[in-house]
């Protein structure tokens, strides 16, 4: 009896040192908070439970915050003048607005990605390798914004614009003429867009959209 105690115990617990070993992504995805910011005047500052290491910078005289918040390893800060990224390990990252460029005064911010979206550009932070950003073409507007832990997207009236940390670039989907976009759904590594001829599914692991078109009744 004793020794039938002894496995299921050995058993249980090599089922959970198993389990703890899969990851969700190469790296992993870790629902944990580790970067913390905090504003001392025109100093701000963020703390990285990771390495323990502290990062400043100084807004500028007049400089005004529209936006902040923290989650996971993303750390980010809208102002009227810039986009401010932080995360472990690494120094603050910004991105400048450009001329005539109307500032967001929101983002979705989520584990290992921050999506922001302007009056020009689609942007997006991906931690360590910094931010994104693609100019949008004339007449072309944001429609929606999604994000799961490790993957995005960034809709609009023409494309689809997906995002996933150490990406340098957006990886974009035309949607064609007269296609309407009906569903924008984020899950941890997955997006997916469901419009009235299609299904398109962006994978943050292999930086891919994939399509599957919809049988018609």
């Amino acid at each position: 009896m004793k020794i039938a105690v002894v496995l299921v115990l050995v058993l249980c617990g090599l089922g959970r040192s198993a389990s703890a070993q899969v990851p969700l992504l190469p790296d992993e995805v870790e629902r944990i908070d580790v970067i913390a910011i905090e504003r001392d005047g025109r100093d701000l500052y963020s703390f990285d439970a990771l390495t323990g290491r502290r990062a400043a910078i100084r807004l500028e005289i007049a400089e005004e915050v529209l936006f902040q918040r923290t989650r996971g390893r993303v750390g980010v800060v809208l102002t009227d003048r810039r986009v401010l990224g932080v995360a472990p390990g690494t120094a603050w990252l910004e991105e400048r607005l450009e001329l005539r460029e109307e500032p967001a005064d929101r983002a979705l911010v989520e584990d290992r990605i921050a999506l922001v979206t302007t009056s020009r550009r689609a942007l997006a932070f991906t931690g360590a390798s910094g931010w994104i950003s693609e100019s949008y073409g004339p007449n072309e507007t944001a429609s929606a914004m999604r994000a799961g832990s490790a993957a995005g997207v960034i809709t609009t009236n023409r494309r689809a614009l997906g995002a996933a940390p150490a990406l340098s670039s957006f990886v974009s989907r035309n949607l064609r003429v007269r296609e309407v976009l009906e569903s924008v759904t984020a899950q941890d590594t997955l997006v997916t867009l469901r419009t009235d001829k299609r299904i398109l599914v962006f994978s943050a692991p292999r930086a891919t959209w994939t399509e599957q078109k919809l049988q018609i009744n």
